[in-house]
């Protein structure tokens, strides 16, 4: 016998699968470029994301389905091994615009200079455009999807939700109360989207991404799933990795 849970996530299944059906009709209806002729090896998935939209997990859930790489934090990783620009600076102003001359690490006797913001997302363009380079794969946020912008292979998805929901997902992951984590959220939001922005005027734009989702509410794996059924519906092509395993065998 079904527990309300599970009835619970059949119904959220459900509503999932309506909602994608609609957004593929709207979407006929419109002149959007062309993700038919993708090639599945060279297929490379920008995220971006508001904050406390689980956008970080769909991806992850996505890229085990797919069986391909996700790279996130990777991508400053890279970015500071590209720039020289030091590892914790590039990732303390993650998502931030730099505004002071100097910082001084905590692990630091020396004050250690901030290279201009120009410098943080140019060495993040170029980090995103290397990993894939490599072959197949997920990147979330850090300027990846204007890195790949032109690229016949990538596809752009946007993923947002309610603030409500956004709220709570952040008071979870900052340890704050409802109440603080709406304050801290609204605040954040502000400066994270003057960040965007500022550097690629289309960030949150919907009609600037192959895909948007609204995840509030949503189990991030049946979020993942839609995805991936959207992705498969508009290439004609399998991309789940357990089914491809199958056909080989």
């Amino acid at each position: 016998m079904n527990t309300g849970e599970e009835k619970t996530k059949q119904e959220e299944s459900n509503e999932l699968k309506t909602a994608l059906e609609i957004y593929l009709k709207t979407e006929k209806k419109k002149e959007r470029k062309s993700i038919m002729k993708i090639n599945k090896n060279e297929m490379i998935i920008t995220i971006d994301s508001e904050l406390g939209s689980n956008g970080d997990k769909i991806a992850d859930e996505l890229s085990q389905i797919l069986g391909i790489p996700c790279y996130g934090e990777e991508i400053l990783d890279r970015a500071s091994e590209i720039s020289g620009i030091p590892y914790k600076l590039m990732h303390r102003y993650d998502g931030r615009t730099v505004h002071a001359a100097y910082d001084l690490l905590a692990d630091s006797d020396e004050p250690i200079k901030i290279a201009p913001a120009a410098d943080f997302v140019t060495a993040q363009v170029f980090a995103a455009r290397q990993l894939a380079s490599a072959g197949p794969c997920i990147l979330v946020d850090r300027h990846a999807n204007a890195a790949l912008a032109g690229n016949k292979n990538h596809i752009s998805i946007f993923i947002h939700a309610d603030f409500e929901d956004r709220a709570k997902v952040f008071a979870s992951q900052k340890g704050l109360s409802e109440t603080a984590a709406v304050r801290s959220l609204k605040k954040a939001d502000r400066a994270y989207g003057n960040y965007y922005r500022g550097n690629n005027k289309g960030w949150g734009d919907a009609g600037k991404y192959d895909m948007t989702v609204n995840a509030s509410d949503a189990d991030t794996a049946a979020v993942a799933e839609m995805i991936v059924s959207f992705l498969e519906t508009m290439t004609g092509m399998t991309l789940r990795q357990e089914e491809r395993q199958k056909k080989v065998g």
